[in-house]
């Protein structure tokens, strides 16, 4: 088996449903946060997300209350939703003030829709996971709910299409590929130009 081959194998087994959050999303996540309380789904070791308080696989995450900024890259598994639904309820619940989930997008699934009311940005690519010797196999997304819609604007739109309802209107900006949304930071155009 080529080394590429043996590579895709153990990205689409199920041997780990967890994907270390690469460097540039997590920085462009603090920058629209502002900061980081909770990391409900830390990695071993050295955490590589900045957040004031961890919670690994060992301490499982949804034990706990969640509050203030929080950042979400939860397992990918068969319990993704319990992840997300808890990350919705806290913050409509007014426990999270504001808080980013890095997931892979999965639009046909419950999950998934459960994030139609937010902002989110599509990523170009396939992103390569912390740890991971090869690109990831499925697209990703990154959900925000929070109120600085603008600074989601600012720091994810050069990695990717961003949408949501407070996002209606849509249009080019830049070279190829740099797509912003109508009142994001830097748009140069307004709606009916």
């Amino acid at each position: 088996m080529s080394e590429r081959r043996s590579n895709l194998t153990v990205l689409h087994s199920s041997k780990s449903d967890e994907w270390g959050s690469p460097t540039h999303i997590v920085e462009a996540s603090v920058k629209v946060l502002g900061g980081i309380d909770l990391d409900p789904c830390s990695n071993l070791g050295k955490p590589n997300v900045p957040a004031k308080k961890h919670y690994t696989i060992e301490d499982d995450g949804l034990a706990h209350e969640w509050e203030g900024r929080v950042y979400l890259n939860p397992p990918y598994g068969r319990t993704i939703q319990k992840w997300t639904s808890k990350l919705i309820n806290s913050y409509e619940g007014g426990s999270i003030t504001a808080a980013i989930a890095l997931l892979p997008a999965r639009t046909d699934t419950k999950w998934f829709q459960e994030f139609a009311p937010y902002a989110r940005c599509f990523v170009f690519g396939r992103l390569r996971f912390v740890g991971a010797t090869a690109l990831a196999p499925f697209p990703s997304v990154v959900f925000y709910l929070g109120d600085n819609i603008e600074a989601f604007c600012a720091e994810f739109s050069r990695y990717g299409h961003i949408y949501g309802a407070a996002l209606d209107v849509m249009h080019y900006e830049g070279g190829p590929g740099a797509r912003t949304a109508e009142g994001c930071p830097g748009s140069s155009t307004s709606k009916g130009s």
